[in-house]
C-alpha cells in the first residue's frame, strides 16, 4: 500500500508526523508582503511580527528566535528576539550561532553537488566503488548504496546505527564501539530518512577530497557563500555567540550535549540566520555557467537537477537530492527542518517565486513559533509544517 509521505516517516520511527487539515492560525496581514512596495512591506511586516512574536515566545517558554527572508537572491528582511539563554541579557541578533540539526543536510548536499558538477563523483555509482574496502562487510547490498540514494533517503540505512552517539561528562562524543550498522531494506526502494547515510556518503567525500569534512565545506561551500561564521566542529570561541538549548519548560539545558569536536554531515554545522540566508540565496540562483566549473558556485541548472523529485510518496511530497519537497498547484517548495533537543528550526523556499524563508529558535516549543510565522509569509499552508507535538 502507497503510504503519504509524513505517515511514511512515522512508521520508520524518526518523526511522529500527521496532516492537519485544520487551517493554519497565520499572522494576519504578512502574506501580502511579496506585492508592491518592498521597503513599505518589511515596515509593516516588521510592525506585525513585533507585536506576535514576543507574545508567542512568552506563550511557549521560548527563550529566543530569528528568522530571514531572501527574495531575488537577497537577504530583505532579518529581524531576531529574545535572548540566548534564559534569565540573562544576552540578547539575539541575526549574527547569533545556533545548532543547525538536520539544516545541515541540505548545506552537505550542495557541497557533494559541486563534487558532481566537477566529475568527482557520479550520482549514480555505489559508493563502495570509491573506498578500498567496503563500508559495510557482512551485507552485499552496500555495493548498491548510490550517492543520489543517500541524498534522497532511500538507501536502506537507518536513521542512526545502535549506540552511534554517547553522553559524557564533555558532552555527546562518538562512541569507540557502536552497534552494528544493518541495512534495513533493500537500497533504492523505499523511503527512510537517514542521518547514517550521510555520515556515509561523507566518509567517500573524505576520501575523494583527501580532506576532512570540515575544512572541505570550509573551502568549497561556507567562505564561497561567505558563510564566514558558520562551523562544523566545536569552538570554544565561538561559545559566547551561541544561542543555548532549552527544554519546554523554557529553562537553559546546563549540560548541553552537542558540542562535536569531529564533523558530521548529518548535523553538526553552526550557523546563523543571516549565513543560513546567504546558502539560501545560493539555492535560488539563477545564473549559468557557460563552462563546466566556470562559476564559483552551483549554476541554476546543477541547482534544478539538484532539486528534482527523486522519489514521489504520495499528499504532494517527495524528496529530492538533499532537500524534502512539496508541491502547489504547478511548483515545488524546498524544505528541510532542524530538530535537536532545545533547537526547533524551519527553512523552506520556492525558485520558481525567487522566495525563501528560515527562521531559528533556541527552545524545545520552537515549532510553534516558526510555523505561524512561515505559513504566514508563504502565504500557503504546508503538510511538512505540521508534527505532532
Amino acid at each position: 500500500m502507497k503510504m503519504p509521505f509524513l505517515r511514511k516517516i512515522r512508521a520508520h520511527g524518526f518523526l511522529t508526523l500527521l496532516i492537519i487539515m485544520q487551517p493554519f492560525v497565520l499572522l494576519s496581514g504578512c502574506t501580502a508582503f511579496y506585492h508592491g512596495d518592498t521597503k513599505r512591506e518589511n515596515q509593516s511586516l516588521e510592525t506585525r511580527l513585533d507585536s506576535k512574536v514576543p507574545g508567542l515566545l512568552n506563550k511557549y517558554n521560548v527563550p529566543g528566535a530569528a528568522m530571514a527572508i531572501i527574495r531575488n537572491g537577497e537577504i530583505v528582511y532579518s529581524k531576531a528576539w529574545g535572548v540566548q539563554r534564559a534569565g540573562e541579557g544576552s540578547q539575539i541578533d541575526e549574527q547569533t550561532l545556533f545548532e543547525a540539526a538536520s539544516l545541515t543536510k541540505p548545506v552537505f548536499a550542495y557541497g557533494v553537488f559541486k563534487l558532481v558538477r566537477d566529475k568527482k563523483i557520479d550520482l549514480d555509482k555505489p559508493l563502495s566503488e570509491y573506498l578500498q574496502e567496503p563500508y559495510i562487510k557482512e551485507d552485499e547490498r552496500i555495493h548498491k548504496i548510490t550517492s543520489r540514494m543517500v541524498l534522497s533517503h532511500t538507501s536502506g540505512l537507518p536513521n542512526w546505527r545502535p549506540e552511534f552517539l554517547i553522553e559524557t561528562d564533555t558532552g555527546i562524543e562518538y562512541s569507540k564501539s557502536p552497534g552494528p550498522l544493518k541495512i534495513q531494506f533493500d537500497p533504492g526502494t523505499w523511503f527512510r530518512y537517514s542521518a547514517e547515510g550521510y555520515n556515509y556518503l561523507q566518509h567517500v567525500v573524505e576520501n575523494i577530497t583527501e580532506q576532512r569534512l570540515d575544512i572541505y565545506m570550509r573551502d568549497a561551500v561556507l567562505d564561497p557563500l561567505g558563510m564566514n561564521a558558520s562551523i562544523f566542529i566545536w569552538e570554544e570561541t565561538k561559545e559566547l555567540a551561541v544561542a543555548m538549548p532549552h527544554n519546554e519548560e523554557g529553562q537553559a539545558v546546563n549540560e548541553w550535549l552537542w558540542q562535536f569536536q569531529k564533523p558530521m554531515a548529518a548535523g553538526t554545522l553552526f550557523t546563523s540566520v543571516t549565513d543560513y540566508a546567504r546558502f539560501l540565496s545560493a539555492m535560488l540562483s539563477t545564473k549559468e555557467s557557460l563552462h563546466s566549473g566556470s562559476l564559483q558556485n552551483l549554476s541554476a541548472h546543477d541547482l534544478e537537477k539538484m532539486l528534482e523529485p527523486q522519489i514521489e510518496i504520495g499528499n504532494q511530497l517527495a524528496w529530492s537530492l538533499g532537500w524534502g519537497l512539496e508541491k502547489h498547484e504547478k511548483e515545488w517548495f524546498f524544505w528541510q527542518w532542524g530538530d535537536n533537543p532545545g533547537f526547533k528550526h524551519f527553512a523552506v523556499g520556492s525558485r520558481s517565486q525567487k522566495l525563501a524563508v528560515v527562521v531559528f529558535t533556541n527552545g524545545q516549543n520552537g515549532k510553534k513559533i516558526y510555523r505561524p510565522i512561515i505559513g504566514a509569509i508563504l502565504g500557503v499552508k504546508l503538510n511538512a509544517l505540521e508534527e505532532t507535538d
